[in-house]
């Protein structure tokens, strides 16, 4: 899915990029894959920026599933955030390049066997980078954990098909290399996090929009097995997505050539960025029968997914975000009500759908559809949840944040209120990057919910010594956990599909 995440930016980008922390000395050398590296040590955490996970896939390597790094002499100083990967997203200012196969990393001074939590960031599959300042791990790692942030091939770049492309190999493979970078990542953090005081065995990935549906997919795909044990999906979820198998995709590729003016692969190869991004291209996991054998559902159901706790949840105003990037229209009318609930369903809605969002004027519609769309958000949510409640035995969890944050100095257009991606200053406890008139309730939240962050990596379970209670997803609504605010939860029953049951 196609969502755009805007709404962490919350200052200049550019001045994060390449930043070193003030008044901090260079950390002792660590070896990692390839050779030694330095960061910086600020007295209470030791920083590393641009650790390279793979070599950069250019030239020839680009489409390719990520290789080696390439060894290197000396040490290293990771102490700048690398290029974000190239992209069309405007809303990332940082330069941008093909070569961004590299990772980041937060770890207490003298850590030792504790969890770590990988950070997969959103964007639609079009944009975003690991560098964005909202990401900054040093609030989480402060609590006890090792924060890795990365990087991985977007759009056109991390989601090609062709048949030459799966000709070159040697699993007949093309289209999920996005997700290839991401389990290269994981490959390198279960190599490598050691050196950093990490714990091999609690690793926990955790997403926000695509980064959230890459967890999701990351949790069927049988290459990701055993690279982590438990995971956070932030308003994502790939329970409903139908991925394209990897034969329409190689057509696709092969029609993008022709609309290229290009016949073969090494001549795509030959174009430059800027080239390939005036042409159309949506990027999507493909069922390419390596990366991903089968569809969500369907790995549950079969008992082949990788089975660890899961915390899941979404946000009580993102529809409003979600609505016009999903449908790609922001004709809310009466006149197109039922079409657009029918094309985000899959199916005709039916007459108590229709009754719970009606639409008897323009201004209704407008305010039915976009709460229709948070609640079919939701609903993506509580059934992936279930899928784990019913065939996995470890436990899913789900919330409902509904918390309102304090009004920004500015005009927001995205993001506001409970909108899309309004949780990650919170979970990340970073709402100081913003300047807003935060309230005590604001910095108790953030407090508490990257406590619960940071205790899930740690044991499996948001549920600890200070925190509140939270119960395991059984179905139920009275099973989800809300976080601020009194908005309804829906009646999911009627999103369920009949003959499509958990």
């Amino acid at each position: 899915m196609a969502l755009k995440f805007r709404a962490i930016i919350f200052t200049a980008l550019a001045l994060a990029f390449g930043a070193n922390i003030c008044h901090a000395a260079k950390s002792r050398p660590v070896k990692v894959t390839g050779g030694e590296i330095a960061g910086v040590d600020d007295g209470t955490l030791v920083v590393y920026k641009g650790i390279p996970f793979a070599a950069p896939p250019v030239g020839e390597l680009r489409w390719q599933a990520p290789q080696a790094v390439a060894p290197w002499k000396g040490v290293k100083q990771a102490r700048s955030f690398s290029a974000a990967c190239a992209q069309t997203a405007i809303w990332i200012t940082l330069p941008k390049s093909e070569d961004c196969l590299y990772l980041n990393i937060w770890a207490p001074q003298q850590a030792t066997q504790l969890p770590v939590i990988v950070w997969i960031h959103g964007g639609g599959f079009n944009g975003g980078t690991a560098a964005q300042p909202g990401f900054d791990g040093a609030n989480l790692a402060k609590r006890g954990a090792v924060v890795v942030t990365l990087n991985y091939r977007l759009g056109i770049l991390g989601f090609f098909a062709h048949p030459e492309l799966s000709a070159e190999s040697p699993h007949r493979a093309s289209g999920n290399q996005g997700l290839q970078d991401q389990i290269a990542a994981l490959r390198w953090v279960k190599n490598n996090i050691a050196a950093f005081g990490g714990d091999t065995e609690r690793v926990t990935i955790v997403g926000e929009s695509a980064g959230a549906i890459s967890v999701a997919l990351l949790t069927v795909s049988p290459l990701a097995k055993g690279l982590f044990q438990r995971a956070i999906a932030e308003s994502g979820s790939a329970i409903l997505d139908s991925q394209p198998d990897r034969e329409s995709v190689e057509a696709k590729g092969v029609a993008f050539a022709k609309a290229a003016g290009v016949k073969s692969l090494a001549e795509l190869r030959g174009m430059s960025v800027e080239a390939l991004h005036k042409l159309a291209w949506t990027p999507a996991a493909v069922i390419d029968h390596h990366v991903l054998r089968e569809e969500l559902p369907a790995a549950y159901r079969n008992r082949r997914h990788n089975d660890v706790p899961l915390l899941a949840g979404w946000n009580a105003e993102e529809g409003k975000d979600l609505a016009p990037e999903i449908l790609r229209t922001s004709d809310f009318t009466v006149d197109n009500h039922r079409k657009l609930m029918a094309q985000m369903l899959g199916y005709a809605p039916s007459d108590a759908l229709l009754a719970a969002y009606p639409a008897t004027t323009n201004e209704q519609a407008k305010a039915s559809i976009h709460q229709f769309t948070n609640d079919w958000w939701g609903w993506r949510t509580i059934h992936w949840a279930g899928l784990q409640a019913k065939y996995g035995r470890s436990k899913p969890y789900v919330y409902f944040f509904a918390h309102r944050p304090a009004a920004p100095l500015t005009p927001c257009e995205y993001g506001c209120g409970a909108g899309h991606g309004a949780e990650i200053p919170f979970v990340f406890d970073n709402i100081d990057q913003d300047r807003r008139p935060w309230s005590k309730a604001d910095r108790e939240l953030a407090a508490r919910l990257a406590d619960t962050w940071v205790n899930f990596a740690r044991t499996g379970s948001p549920s600890g010594k200070g925190l509140p209670d939270w119960p395991a997803f059984d179905g139920s609504n009275a099973s989800i956990f809300r976080i601020g605010g009194q908005d309804r939860l829906p009646d999911f029953l009627l999103f369920q599909r009949a003959g499509k049951d958990q």
